[in-house]
């Protein structure tokens, strides 16, 4: 795969879930913390040029951090929001990476990156199986054999299996992405309504959203058993 992905890590949140704490400095095991771990990991591959979106009171410290990626200090109300004001390419293809997750199995990223590269789709996500903790948290998605049908964001009630937890596109996708979307999944079920093709590939390992204390604990409980 020659083609290189402006990769998108939005961290511009006020940390007001975690008393002033910025989720992306949780710190994980070996001596390691969450966006350090997405940033290495990311930079272990040739293909994927990283815009970090920052809040003014951690962009110093993060600039100084990252001296090798672009760090750029952004005043943002949501994800989306900080995806945009960093730029989407007119040309060429998107990765957005959530800063305050984990998952193992990074290869998942590689294979979703070919897949739109290599087939006919406009953006590919990367699916996990959701766990009983983390039902009416995430988006689950609506699978045909090849395609996502639809997104259903935190819906407790819903009994779809795979949610979404990373998302690449083409240009294409851009038009579908507006700033005051709260969250992506309501940017892919705006394209799915267009007939654009949205792709997916599923990953067998765990994946921890750090969004509380309690989900943080989870996840360490679990890396370390």
């Amino acid at each position: 795969m020659n083609s290189k992905f402006k990769t998108f890590i939005p961290a511009a949140g006020k940390a007001s879930r975690l008393a002033g704490l910025p989720k992306f400095y949780l710190p994980i095991k070996e001596n390691n913390f969450l966006l350090n771990y997405h940033i290495k990991n990311l930079q272990n591959k040739e293909n994927y040029d990283i815009f970090l979106g920052v809040n003014s009171s951690f962009y110093e410290s993060l600039e100084n951090t990252f001296q090798d990626i672009k760090v750029i200090q952004i005043q943002s109300n949501s994800m989306v929001e900080t995806v945009c004001k960093l730029g989407l390419p007119e040309n060429g293809n998107s990765l957005v990476i959530m800063p305050d997750t984990f998952f193992e199995d990074y290869q998942v990223i590689n294979d979703m990156a070919e897949k739109l590269v290599n087939e006919n789709y406009d953006a590919v996500l990367g699916l996990w199986k959701i766990r009983s903790d983390q039902k009416g948290k995430l988006g689950q998605c609506t699978l045909s054999k090849d395609k996502v049908l639809e997104v259903i964001d935190k819906d407790e009630t819903c009994n779809e299996e795979y949610f979404w937890g990373s998302l690449c596109w083409n240009k294409e996708f851009n038009n579908f992405i507006n700033s005051e979307d709260e969250h992506f999944g309501i940017s892919i079920n705006r394209a799915i309504k267009s007939n654009l093709n949205v792709g997916y590939i599923k990953s067998d390992t765990n994946y921890f959203d750090c969004g509380t204390f309690d989900e943080y604990k989870f996840m360490l409980e679990n890396l370390n058993s």
